[in-house]
């Protein structure tokens, strides 16, 4: 259990350094997409930062990507060399995912978008926005996913045992 909390918390934290470094420097759709709806009408039209900033936030985004992707890996690798069964391992899978999903909605979206000024610099036209408000913003999208995870966990830990 303690490799399962150690890797989520890693993750989280990965994914918050990244979100705060790719912010400023991405093409503003690729941050926009995350925002309130009245958010990304108003900066729609952001200036685009450099093509070579655009490219490193792509990188990182990727870095990111990488990096979800071969925690999963390392998960499954080390269930089945501690003898987990397809319930156990599926069960690490989602307590990782709901750990990242629960550090999303809290932090990411409740404290940075939304109480904090960090987007509000990179896109200072939005100043006066309602969508900085409004605590349910993301609500649609977030149950979607808690949702989903169940059935993209067992298929997961499915894989896993196949090519155990």
């Amino acid at each position: 259990m303690t490799i399962t909390v150690i890797t989520a918390v890693c993750l989280c934290i990965v994914e918050f350094v990244i979100i705060l470094l790719v912010a400023p420097i991405a093409k503003p759709i690729m941050i926009l997409g995350f925002l309130p709806e009245d958010i990304r009408e108003k900066a729609k039209n952001h200036p685009e930062p450099p093509k070579h900033k655009q490219i490193i936030a792509y990188i990182l985004f990727i870095i990111f990507i990488a990096a979800f992707i071969g925690a999963i890996v390392f998960l499954g690798i080390d269930g089945l060399k501690n003898d987990y069964d397809y319930w156990r391992l599926a069960g690490r899978f989602l307590f990782v995912l709901y750990i990242n999903k629960a550090f999303d909605i809290i932090i990411q979206d409740q404290w940075l978008v939304l109480s904090t000024d960090y987007f509000k610099k990179i896109f200072p036209e939005t100043a006066n926005c309602d969508g900085w408000h409004n605590r349910r913003f993301n609500n649609k999208n977030q149950l979607k996913r808690i949702f989903g995870y169940p059935f993209m966990c067992l298929i997961t830990a499915g894989i896993f045992m196949i090519f155990q």
